[in-house]
Order: structure tokens, then C-alpha cells, then sequence
């Protein structure tokens, strides 16, 4: 069949006949006898299948055959590429015919079945991944593949993955070698259909690209154990180096890792189609360093450790100097060495494995008298003094010592501590001064004892000299001039003698010498840092004048004054031996045995008293620091107050005080209760002002 000119048949349903001919004539004409075959009826089925619907290096690639009689007289065959989620033609292709003798030879009857391969690609430009697309075969009867026209539709596909879930994490910023490398993953099945892989270097502060890389992704079990709902998890991690790139100090940058379709660039061509993950950012801000020793030595000072900073990338000149109260006193630039143990700690600050150094000063210990710092410089200058970062270190001080011990007693404080300075040589003797709360100076002795082995000192303050020998221990007696203070102590170096002259002190913290709450026996007596007694608490014995006396408040109170001055009576047998009078003057007016009594008063129950103590001080009107003086030397106080608990008249035992109020045992409640001054001078005030003590 394929012999026969075809092409002057123009439709499928064309009737077609074979003429068996007998003729005298060449051609066929002439004189002849014809036999003509039954009607033959051409097959109409439309054949087809698609090899191929991929992307291929950013294009859709489209491969097939389309077998089948219909196409008789239309000789234009277009592949077009339709949007089945819209429901709109994308675009199309005219195809170029390929040989397929595989299907002729299945379907021999149909006329174009040896010709009826295509190849055509189309553009990703306008095309959503997450449609349905679906190819169409066309054979028309016109140019453009309209007209007359027969179809082929293969079934649709989709490419975007079932799980179109995005993640990635940047696990490796890594400087520290001077060039970047980056190490994370990036796992999501858009990979499937993006299969290029790219890592773009982004810099977010100026919003440019710097660099981008086409890498191979590498295994990652750990990411799939994570996502196993994601196919392409497992093999989704990436380690790649960008090189040197030109970074700029104090700039944000990105990691973008890119699926892409377009096998070159940066995978991004405005037409390819591509999923990104854009890492946190990576701020070039960092900088560290670390003095590993710092040590005086004959000549000087050695110095080792390391630095690094991200401003060293454009500021590419080390410098270590040496300050002395803030004053450069030496300088040396660095030649930066291997530390691969600050790049592991260190791995995305900038050529932190090469930061580690070791250096000597040449420096006159007494020229390195005042506090020291070193600063580690990047310059941009080659001398260091222009366009320079700074790293500053702590504080070294050199005038330095401790009281590691302070022990004290009613009649020695002993010191033992360590003491060391620079200009240990120029100022010979030491000294131990002893200072009041307000600087005044209270003793003063020479440290003989001194030079002690203190290796402990040497290995932490090994930049000042002789720290090996600075122990030192001293005991002095305690004066009468220091007791129930706050002092302060000195460790004078000088060149004089006597302790003055020249010379450079440390200073201890605050010395309790017996300050502070101290208790002595039932009594605590608070001090104030210069001495000052500012709180007085006696812990006396609580009675209750219940059940016994019911009126009898005044002769318990003074029972409770009496037992805690150490003599054994107790409320019934004072009460008994209470005077009584019709005046309170001169005795209990009443029986304090019933609900009925009335009171004494301080004169009236003054014999009692003493006959115990042997005296008794009326301290009716008395003012407040005699009252106080009484609490001081532990003697209780007696005050009759008014309006208390109910009653006209009524009998505490104060029992001590504070800055804000005065404490006392009620007789009444039993229990130890305070008040206010302001509320205890109403109270007494309204009964005359009444007190007793001895």
C-alpha cells in the first residue's frame, strides 16, 4: 500500500477500488479489458502513544507516535501542549515527521504508521508545574493546525510531587580557612522534576547575588529518618565550597539551595521553573580571642593565644599591642599561625583556623606599673594606625594582692594573703594599716613575715613579677579603738621605712571586728559599721499574767524584768509580796488576784524590786535613749501604757529596739509583739509616762 500515491486521496471515507487492466497500449489506455474489486474501505482508528513527557534541560519534552488512516489530506501535524486546570491551549508545535517502522510494522494498514513518530520541546516559560497538562496530536488540513483537523488526546499528567512540602536547614557556615564552604540540606520532591541543584550566596544587606554553584547532593539518613514522607529526603544533603568570594564585614548573607529545571547559571533563566530554601542569615559581625598566657619575663612580657574577626577581610593586618593605663608602651605585628582547635569552635568566623600566635615585648617591668590591657588589631594600613578593628582585652591590673584570711578575735587579728606589684623592687617594705569605716587610721604594723611561696598566684597572675614569692602573714593586736566596727585593711608597698614615702596600697574589703548582730548570752546587740549600737534585743522569758491575775499586768512585768536579771520568782509569789495602798503610789490598789484590782504604779512597786536587785530606777518621763540605755546594758523595762489590749491601764515589759520600732513582752497575751515609737509615745503618753527599771 505504501507504493500508492496517497496524497491524491483526501479523506479517509473516500471509496476506493482496485482496477485489475488488460490494454494494448503502453500506458495502460487503448484498446482494454478492466476487472474491478469490491469497494475497499480504508481502516479508521487513531493510534497513538507517548513515549515521552519530561523536562528536559528546562524544556517539556514530548515524544510519540500518532498511526492512523484520518490523517489522509491533512498533512500539517502539530503536537499542542493544553492546560487541563484551565482548560486553555499553551502552546504548540509543528512536528517534523520520524521514522517508526515499529509501528508500521503493527499496524501495517494504516497509511502514515512508518512516518508517524515526533520529537518537539516546549517552552517552561508559561507553564504552572501544578496544572494537569496534557499533549495533543494534530493532523490538519491547514498551516496553522486549524481547519479540517483530526486529534489525538494522551492522558494528562501532573507534574508538581504528591508531597509538595519545602525544607532545608544550613547545618555549616564555615570561614575558617579564608574561603566558604556550606554544608545543610534541602529535601523536597520538587527535586523529582527540578533535578539541578544549585547553592546561591546572597547578600541580603544589599540584596545581590555574590556566587552560585551547581552541586551534586549527598546522602542523608538522618534527614530521611526525619521526613520519610519526602522520597527524595535521603539523598538530599549537599557539602560544597564557594572558594574565595568577595565578602563585605557587617553584611547579611544567605544560603539559597535552588531545585531548578535549567541545567545552567544559577538555575533561574525567567523561564525555568525552580523551589527554593532561603537559610537564616549569617551576619559577618563576629570576632574573638582568647590570651592564653600572658607572662613577665626578664625582657618583658610573652604573650599566646589567638584572634580572629570577620572584619579581617578586608582589614588583613594583625596587630598586638600593649597598654599601660591606657598609653601604648609596646607593639608587635603578628604573624597568625594554625589553630585548628579555635576553627572547630569557631568554623563561620572568618580564617579562624589561622589565628593563633606567640609573641614577646620588649618592655621595662617598671614602665608597666598602671593597669594593662592588650588590644588585638586588624588594620588596613600596613601599619596598623588607620582604618583598624579593635579587640580589647580585661583589664590587667598590676598593683595586686588579696586577704585570703582574716581571722579575728577579742584580742588578735591575724592576716595572711599574697601581695605582688611590678615595683616590688623600688618599694621594699610592707606594711599593714588598719582603717575605720570613715578612712581614719587606727594601727598600723610592718609585715616581717613576707615572701611566702604562693604558686597559686604565680600561675594566675603570671604577667607581674615575683608573684611566686608574695605570700605574706601578719597578727596584730585587736584595740579597743577597733571593737564593734567595720574596718578596712591596707597592704601598703612603699620605700619608707615607717610605711609612708612613696608607696601603693590594696585595699580589703569590709572587716566585721565584732560588728554587726552579736549575741551575747539572751542578748543581741546590732552595731552599725563605725561602732554605733543601732538595734538592742533581750530574749526574755514570756509570761502570761492568766488565769492567776487577772489585774495583776504591772507585778508580772516586773516578774519577767526580775527573772531574765537572773533571780528566781515567779507572778504568784511577787504578788503576794506586792504592797497595798488606796493609792497606786504606794501599792496595788485592789486585789490582783481578781477581775476587780486596779494597778500600782512605779513608786508603788519599787520595794519590790528592791529587795531583789537592791535598787530600782523610777524612770518615769524619762526620755527615750535612757530607756534605751536601760536595753543596752540588758536591763527590761517596765512602761505603763494606756488604751492596750482594752484597758485604762496597762503594764509591758519592753525588751529592745531598732531603728523603727520597740519590742516588748505582754503580760496580757503572753506572746513577744513591737510597735511603732510613734504608737508607743501615744500609748505612754496617755498614762503619764510611767516606766521602772534598776
Amino acid at each position: 500500500m505504501n507504493s500508492l500515491d496517497w496524497s491524491k486521496v483526501k479523506n479517509v471515507d473516500d471509496h476506493l477500488q482496485i482496477v485489475s487492466r488488460y490494454s494494448n497500449a503502453a500506458n495502460g489506455e487503448g484498446d482494454h479489458v478492466d476487472s474491478w474489486s469490491q469497494p475497499i474501505n480504508l481502516d479508521k482508528s487513531n493510534n497513538a502513544y507517548l513515549d515521552n513527557f519530561s523536562i528536559v534541560n528546562n524544556q517539556l519534552q514530548v515524544t510519540g507516535w500518532n498511526a492512523t488512516n484520518k490523517a489522509l489530506g491533512k498533512h500539517n501535524h502539530y503536537i499542542i501542549l493544553f492546560d487541563r486546570t484551565a482548560g486553555h491551549e499553551l502552546a504548540r508545535q509543528k512536528a517534523t515527521a520520524v521514522a517508526r517502522p515499529d509501528v508500521a510494522k503493527v499496524y501495517p494498514q494504516v497509511i502514515n504508521a512508518q512516518n508517524s513518530g515526533f520529537n518537539v520541546s516546549f517552552s517552561l516559560a508559561n507553564v504552572d508545574l501544578n496544572h494537569e497538562l496534557q499533549v495533543i496530536s494534530r493532523y490538519s488540513d491547514v498551516q496553522n493546525g486549524e481547519g479540517n483537523n483530526v486529534n489525538y488526546w494522551y492522558a494528562p499528567k501532573k507534574f508538581t510531587p504528591n508531597n509538595t512540602s519545602n525544607q532545608g536547614n544550613l547545618d555549616n557556615f564555615n570561614l575558617s580557612n579564608g574561603e566558604l564552604t556550606v554544608a545543610g540540606w534541602h529535601a523536597t520532591d520538587y527535586s523529582q522534576v527540578e533535578s539541578n541543584h544549585y547553592l546561591i550566596l546572597f547578600d541580603k544587606s544589599n540584596n545581590t547575588q555574590v556566587a552560585s554553584i551547581k552541586v551534586t547532593n549527598v546522602a542523608r539518613p538522618d534527614v530521611a529518618k526525619a521526613y520519610p514522607a519526602v522520597q527524595s529526603a535521603g539523598q538530599s544533603g549537599f557539602n560544597a565550597s564557594f572558594g574565595k568570594v568577595n565578602l563585605t564585614p557587617g553584611h547579611a548573607y544567605q544560603i539559597v539551595s535552588r531545585y531548578s529545571t535549567l541545567a545552567e547559571g544559577n538555575g533561574d533563566n525567567g523561564q525555568s521553573k525552580f523551589t527554593d530554601f532561603w537559610s537564616a542569615p549569617v551576619t559577618l559581625n563576629q570576632q574573638a580571642y582568647n590570651i592564653d598566657n600572658f607572662s613577665a619575663t626578664k625582657d618583658g612580657f610573652n604573650v599566646t593565644g589567638w584572634v580572629a574577626s570577620d572584619q579581617a577581610i578586608n582589614k588583613q593586618n594583625p596587630y598586638l599591642i600593649l597598654l599601660n593605663n591606657g598609653k601604648e608602651i609596646a607593639r608587635t605585628k603578628l604573624s597568625l599561625t594554625d589553630r585548628p582547635d579555635v576553627a572547630k569552635v569557631y568554623p563561620s568566623l572568618y580564617n579562624s583556623q589561622k589565628s593563633g600566635f606567640n609573641v614577646n615585648l620588649k618592655v621595662d617591668p617598671a614602665a608597666a606599673n598602671g593597669t594593662l590591657k592588650i588590644l588585638l588589631r586588624f588594620a588596613g594600613s600596613t601599619d596598623g594606625n588607620s582604618n583598624y578593628s579593635d579587640q580589647a582585652s580585661q583589664d590587667y591590673p598590676t598593683n595586686i594582692g588579696d586577704f585570703d584570711n582574716v581571722q579575728v578575735t577579742a584580742s588578735n587579728i591575724t592576716v595572711s594573703g599574697w601581695r605582688a606589684s611590678n615595683l616590688t623592687t623600688s618599694k621594699p617594705y610592707e606594711y599593714l594599716i588598719v582603717l575605720d569605716n570613715g578612712g581614719k587610721e587606727l594601727y598600723r604594723q610592718q609585715i616581717t613575715d613576707k615572701d611566702i611561696t604562693r604558686n597559686d598566684v604565680q600561675n594566675v597572675y603570671s604577667y607581674v613579677l615575683g608573684t611566686n614569692k608574695s605570700g605574706f602573714q601578719v597578727t596584730l593586736p585587736t584595740q579597743a579603738s577597733m571593737m564593734h566596727k567595720v574596718v578596712k585593711l591596707i597592704n601598703r608597698l612603699t620605700d619608707d621605712p615607717n610605711g609612708n614615702g612613696n608607696y601603693i596600697d590594696v585595699y580589703s574589703g569590709p572587716v566585721s571586728v565584732f560588728s554587726g548582730a552579736q549575741t551575747e548570752g539572751k542578748k543581741t546587740t546590732t552595731y552599725n559599721a563605725d561602732g554605733q549600737i543601732i538595734a538592742v534585743y533581750n530574749d526574755a522569758e514570756v509570761i502570761s499574767q492568766l488565769p492567776e491575775l487577772p489585774t495583776g499586768c504591772e507585778i508580772t512585768a516586773v516578774t519577767m524584768m526580775l527573772r531574765y536579771a537572773g533571780y528566781n520568782v515567779n507572778k504568784i509569789q511577787l504578788a503576794n509580796e506586792m504592797p497595798r495602798s488606796n493609792n497606786g503610789d504606794y501599792g496595788f490598789v485592789g486585789n490582783p488576784f481578781s477581775p476587780s484590782g486596779w494597778w500600782i504604779f512605779p513608786t508603788g512597786i519599787a520595794p519590790v524590786v528592791n529587795k531583789y536587785v537592791g535598787h530600782s530606777d523610777i524612770m518615769t518621763g524619762a526620755s527615750m535613749e535612757r530607756i534605751k540605755d536601760k536595753l543596752n546594758q540588758g536591763h527590761l523595762v517596765v512602761a505603763w501604757v494606756a488604751n492596750v489590749n482594752g484597758f485604762v491601764n496597762h503594764a509591758l515589759a519592753l525588751t529592745g529596739y531598732d531603728a523603727s520600732r520597740l519590742f516588748y513582752n505582754n503580760p496580757w497575751t503572753g506572746r513577744k509583739e513591737s510597735m511603732t515609737y510613734g504608737e508607743f509615745y501615744q500609748h505612754w503618753n496617755a498614762d503619764r509616762q510611767r516606766a521602772i527599771s534598776y
